[in-house]
């Protein structure tokens, strides 16, 4: 029987490279302090998303680092992100503030694969909803995550091209007169994501919405490797905690649920889900049913004081 590929593998085969581009949270201050340094940054990335061969698939600004998914050479995209971090430092220099800037850094992580790059993406869209909790990650402003599967999408805006010479000011915080590309739409001075990122580009490499939406809350383990291949501690919450458990008892021990399992089996199933998917004592004792006091005592470095 022949094996006949999807729509999306084959885009996927058929496409040059694809970079994950993040930088490395700052521990000890902050990117963004508050509204105009998102429009900054977010302005910024929109003028220089047409000046290399590379396409943004994805991005997120947060308020101590920045991520991008980029289509295109290594050389293209390193190009991109030090070309953004020089215009940075040049706006953040004239605050006080280029000493930030200096400190951000990355080093592109090359996806290998369609399950791979689905995973990237979502887990891009998903950084601002799993770090904060007041976030939707379907309507953050300062990501790609609005752009996709959206019937509702806001694909307007004034040409750069037709800025005057005030107007480009203000756009670029740059009394520099650069050139802007006419394809940047702008709606009250900020960059509309819908014009810089290729997010039709991204949909292709999904079957259909009810994919992406999937991927997107249900692909736990996806989101816990993208996590690892970033040297990062994924952050999961109960339900996915718990799905996961779910999981693991009908994989590993061939029952539906902790109740059927042994104290013994109980344990083995706590150091699953604390060594492979970090979750804290407090989830263990809840999802797997387990006294917080004995897992404490499985886990005494973590155990809450």
């Amino acid at each position: 029987m022949l094996y006949t590929i999807s729509r999306a593998e084959k885009l996927f085969r058929d496409a040059g490279t694809f970079f994950h581009l993040a930088t490395k949270p700052l521990e000890d201050a902050l990117l963004i302090n508050d509204d105009n340094d998102y429009i900054v940054v977010n302005n910024i990335i929109a003028i220089v998303a047409f000046m290399f061969d590379c396409k943004i698939l994805a991005f997120a600004i947060m308020s101590n680092h920045l991520h991008f998914i980029l289509e295109g050479s290594r050389e293209e995209c390193l190009a991109f992100f030090n070309e953004l971090k020089a215009r940075l430092l040049r706006y953040y220099r004239r605050h006080g503030r280029g000493d930030i800037i200096k400190k951000i850094e990355t080093e592109p992580i090359p996806i290998l694969n369609l399950k791979q790059l689905r995973d990237e993406i979502v887990y891009v869209v998903r950084n601002p909803f799993v770090i904060r909790t007041d976030v939707n990650p379907l309507a953050y402003r300062w990501c790609s995550g609005q752009l996709y599967f959206n019937p509702f999408l806001d694909t307007s805006g004034k040409s750069a091209s037709t800025l005057s010479v005030r107007e480009k000011r203000i756009f670029t915080s740059s009394r520099i007169d650069v050139a802007l590309d006419k394809r940047i739409l702008i709606k009250n001075g900020i960059a509309n994501p819908a014009s810089f990122v290729d997010y039709k580009r991204a949909m292709d490499f999904f079957d259909n919405a009810r994919q992406f939406m999937m991927w997107m809350f249900k692909n736990v383990e996806g989101q816990v490797e993208a996590s690892r291949r970033h040297g990062e501690r994924p952050n999961l919450n109960d339900e996915e905690i718990l799905s996961i458990m779910f999981k693991l008892c009908r994989s590993e021990f061939a029952v539906n649920s902790p109740k059927e399992l042994s104290i013994d089996d109980k344990k083995q199933l706590a150091l699953r889900l604390k060594n492979d998917y970090y979750a804290s004592n407090g989830q263990i004792a809840r999802c797997v049913n387990m006294p917080l006091n004995i897992v404490n005592s499985m886990f005494p470095l973590v155990a809450k004081l």
